[in-house]
């Protein structure tokens, strides 16, 4: 993770650049993800090759994302990742941290299990009972609407005529 030095008026937000790397088998892949809208046409293509071809490939495989979240967002519709900043200055970071990212690699072990839940849910019985529920609350409304103004009306004339 790089907070990087770029402000949301140049297109990166506050969360910067994060990259997640894994290999799994002969293969290692490289996940950049950058905190701002969209990208620049043919940047992501750019980095994706820098990351995965020629003698300095990091990755046999790269996925670049943004995270498109808007905090970016500026008066002008121009606001993409790489329209405001140094390409060549982007790759270069992104290149460091799929470094750091691989260095900081670990084995690990991976499982999968599989669960039943028992769920209750609305068919045809429990609508049923819902609705005659809701229709009894609302035939004792009136009646109990009808005894709480006639016991205020009971109170307020004794206090009234006793008070």
């Amino acid at each position: 993770f790089d907070p990087t030095d770029w402000t949301p008026r140049e297109g990166i937000g506050p969360l910067g650049i994060r990259v997640a790397a894994t290999t799994v088998g002969d293969q290692t892949t490289a996940y950049v993800l950058i905190d701002g809208n969209n990208m620049e046409p043919g940047l992501r293509d750019r980095i994706v090759e820098g990351l995965t071809t020629g003698p300095n490939a990091k990755a046999d495989v790269a996925e670049v994302m943004t995270t498109d979240t808007h905090i970016v967002n500026t008066v002008e519709a121009e606001n993409q990742v790489g329209a405001a900043i140094d390409h060549d200055e982007l790759r270069e970071t992104i290149d460091r941290l799929v470094d750091e990212a691989l260095a900081d690699t670990e084995p690990v072990v991976a499982g999968m299990a599989t669960e039943r839940a028992e769920v209750t849910i609305f068919g045809n019985d429990r609508t049923e009972t819902l609705a005659s529920h809701a229709n009894v609350v609302v035939s004792m409304g009136g009646a109990l609407a009808l005894a709480l103004i006639l016991a205020a009306m009971a109170v307020s004339l004794l206090v009234f005529f006793l008070a």
